[in-house]
């Protein structure tokens, strides 16, 4: 049975949410790279003649219910208070949301997803974010380049299984440097993108999967576009990075 906090003070939660994380980072991060702390936001009330009556907010991790009811907490409150004990914990992560909606035509909403926090990138991933920043002026953070499996049914998907980061993949990180020492000469000029891509895996599984409650599988995320020209603009070599051979 967890136990029931009822709690309206922002810093005693972000102090609760820190020491959290830094205990995830001691136990997870030792032989994991990344990993998915486990958080989340429930807001309880009564559904009335089409409308929402808010009576409690609940925030619940390490075993525990942090309750609170003199005020809402609504997802983009939550991601300020995880991002604040982020901060305080100083454990290197990051905190994802989507937003959705127009603001016009349809609502604009904001859903948290997930706080994950990481181990170092790896050294060889770090010359080569060197490399990008000095020759294209281009930031590229540990996370950006990605892979994640996904489970879909029908129209809805989810993302399943974990994230795997090029900053955590040595030989690739190799790759990448090398390929850019062989292309590339000093009067040359270097591009570099971070493109997105979304497979629903196999096509007829997914077509099917359209008319029928069954799931389809497929992946997502982000990989590396460098495209290296001459100064007069001649393409000499472009080439893709990602996570997985199939996007």
């Amino acid at each position: 049975m967890a136990k029931v906090t009822n709690l309206d003070r922002d810093d005693l939660l972000i102090l609760y949410i820190a020491d959290f994380i830094k205990s995830c980072k001691r136990i997870h991060l030792v032989s994991n790279k990344s990993y998915i702390i486990p958080i989340k936001l429930e807001n309880w009330g009564t559904h009335l003649r089409g409308s929402f009556k808010w009576s409690r907010s609940v925030i619940k991790f390490d075993g525990a219910e942090y309750e609170f009811t003199n005020r809402e907490i609504d997802d983009n409150k939550f991601i300020y208070l995880l991002n604040k004990a982020l901060e305080q914990s100083k454990v290197r992560g990051k905190v994802f949301f989507q937003t959705y909606g127009d603001g016009y035509w349809v609502k604009k909403e904001t859903r948290f997803e997930r706080l994950e926090i990481y181990a170092d990138s790896c050294k060889e991933f770090d010359k080569l974010a060197k490399m990008i920043q000095k020759y294209a002026n281009k930031t590229i953070e540990p996370t950006d380049i990605f892979d994640v499996s996904v489970c879909g049914k029908r129209s809805s998907w989810s993302d399943s299984r974990d994230y795997t980061y090029l900053c955590y993949d040595a030989d690739k990180c190799n790759a990448i440097i090398d390929y850019i020492r062989n292309n590339r000469s000093s009067r040359d000029i270097m591009e570099v993108v971070v493109e997105e891509y979304f497979s629903h895996g196999d096509d007829a599984d997914y077509q099917c999967a359209m008319y029928q409650e069954s799931e389809w599988y497929g992946c997502r995320g982000n990989k590396l576009l460098i495209k290296i020209t001459t100064p007069s603009g001649k393409a000499k070599a472009m080439n893709r990075w990602g996570m997985r051979r199939i996007y």
